[in-house]
């Protein structure tokens, strides 16, 4: 009987568990130790352990929304338009500036540029804005600008063609000084050279102003002691050269325009030049002269530089005529010309120009151009009152 009773029970015990199973579907099979035990504390009348079963939980919290891209446009604000031509300055000021999106954006906005014909490579700033000094000479160029925050850059650049027609010497020759016209002394405009190794010809070059306007003439290197007509050959100038230009007439004559030598302070003995020349005339040593009589060379030796010599109260002089022939020959400027013209610093750094105009405004504001011969532009200079400058 008791063997029966146990049969019974653990017939029970199945049919029980496969009811459980049918309505637990995730629940876990018993294991042949679990089914022992069950039967055991059915026996004992001890409660069985009961197995809980749960689906997987849901999050309490709903994940958060992602954040929006960013998005950063460039915008030119200020500087050179849209195929704007150039032609009175070498400088450029560009302004620009960003809109970033969203507009909340934290992060320090960087700025990149570039000028395409002059930068090889994207040039970084903070500032919003850049100035830019080009090169001498006319040529086409394209500003860029581009704008990053976070990493993230204006995949749109903005950008400008311009183009600047100033001239290849802009810069290399400029006007240093004006002095107006007065009672005593006629206006003068000194213009200087920067240049490298070149020469150039300024021949055709024009200065304009509100008193007018003045085309640079041809000039004379080497003026000659006996013929010189209106010259023909071109003006050159090299580095360190000064052109000075007066409103006055050559004394040497309409149109002639020179370039000084050491020996054409004689000149001053019979004309005043507006344009100052140096009495710097070169003089004979003591051995140069000791084939002559010792008075001679006591009165060659006391003489001035570029002083044409006057012996008519010198007896011991006029009448030596050894003394007075090589007084003759040689203290003038045909004398001085023959003997030093091959010398490498006859010729001076200086170009002087009589315009025979005025065209500097006297007591008033005025900007001078200087222009080449082409008409572009070499250099400007303001005068007058500091407050119309």
């Amino acid at each position: 009987m008791q063997s029966i009773g146990i049969f019974i029970i653990i017939g029970i015990a199945l049919l029980g568990y496969t009811y459980l199973g049918q309505i637990l579907e995730p629940a876990k099979e018993l294991s042949s130790e679990e089914l022992e035990e069950t039967l055991v504390q059915t026996q004992t009348g001890t409660p069985a352990r009961t197995q809980t079963f749960l689906s997987p939980a849901k999050p309490t919290t709903e994940p958060s929304a992602s954040k929006p891209a960013i998005s950063v446009n460039t915008y030119i604000t200020a500087g050179p338009e849209e195929g704007e031509v150039i032609d009175e300055t070498d400088r450029v000021v560009f302004e620009f500036k960003a809109k970033v999106s969203p507009a909340d954006t934290e992060g320090r906005i960087i700025f990149e540029t570039k000028l395409a014909g002059l930068d090889e490579n994207w040039q970084e700033t903070s500032s919003n804005q850049r100035t830019i000094d080009l090169p001498a000479g006319p040529k086409e160029y394209t500003f860029w600008v581009r704008a990053k925050i976070n990493n993230v850059i204006d995949a749109t650049p903005a950008g400008r063609t311009f183009e600047v027609s100033t001239s290849p010497y802009f810069g290399k020759v400029k006007i240093s000084s004006v002095r107006s016209q007065t009672s005593s002394y006629p206006s003068l405009i000194t213009l200087s050279t920067y240049l490298g190794e070149e020469k150039i010809n300024i021949t055709g070059w024009q200065i304009r102003g509100k008193g007018g306007s003045f085309t640079f003439p041809g000039g004379i290197e080497y003026y000659k002691p006996y013929y010189n007509p209106v010259p023909t050959e071109s003006i050159f100038v090299e580095r360190g050269d000064r052109i000075y230009l007066s409103s006055a007439s050559s004394p040497l004559g309409r149109g002639r325009n020179f370039r000084p030598n050491k020996c054409l302070g004689y000149f001053t003995n019979y004309h005043d030049f507006p344009i100052s020349l140096s009495k710097n005339c070169p003089k004979p040593n003591r051995e140069e002269i000791s084939h002559l009589d010792p008075c001679c060379q006591e009165f060659i030796l006391r003489l001035g530089r570029c002083e044409i010599p006057d012996y008519s109260d010198s007896l011991s002089v006029s009448n030596d005529p050894e003394c007075v022939a090589y007084l003759n020959e040689n203290f003038n400027y045909g004398g001085c010309y023959r003997n030093y013209y091959r010398d490498e610093d006859f010729i001076s750094n200086d170009w002087h120009i009589y315009m025979n105009t005025n065209i500097v405004v006297s007591n008033n504001c005025d900007t001078l151009y200087l222009r080449d011969q082409n008409g572009l532009l070499v250099d400007e200079y303001s005068y007058g009152r500091p407050i119309c400058r």
